[in-house]
């Protein structure tokens, strides 16, 4: 009886160990389960947070781009109109060269200022009526 008795306390307790050591596995399984989720849902958060600053690193490039093409389609607008200006200028400095001289002279503020003036206004004529100034109608 004895004998049986420790061969049940002993299947008992070789019992009570391996449930003891499944419930441990499975708290052990478990525990790693959940720290894998955590990391995933991290990563995903993550993600979205990389994918949400590409798109605005994209939205960015495509302003700048923009801008650059803008500006670029500026100054070739301006280029054309310099070269343009210089163009009308150089065959009076040629078919003049007295007004090539003046051209190719330091000039008064006043006077470059009224030379761009009379381009800007469009004024055929190139006379700027003012009272008072130079010779009188006698």
């Amino acid at each position: 009886m004895i004998g049986q008795l420790k061969r049940k306390l002993i299947g008992v307790g070789i019992g009570g160990i391996s449930i003891a050591a499944v419930y441990f596995y499975w708290q052990h399984v478990t525990g790693e389960r959940d720290a894998y989720q955590a990391e995933a849902e991290h990563q995903r958060n993550r993600a979205e947070i990389l994918i949400e600053h590409q798109q605005l690193q994209r939205q960015r490039i495509e302003t700048l781009s923009n801008a650059l093409a803008k500006r670029e389609r500026t100054l070739n607008t301006i280029d054309d109109d310099i070269g343009a200006s210089t163009g009308a200028l150089e065959p009076l400095g040629e078919q003049d060269a007295k007004a090539g001289d003046w051209l190719d002279s330091d000039l008064p503020d006043g006077v470059v200022d009224w030379v761009r003036e009379l381009q800007r206004s469009g004024n055929a004529t190139g006379v700027r009526q003012s009272g008072g100034s130079g010779a009188s109608n006698q």
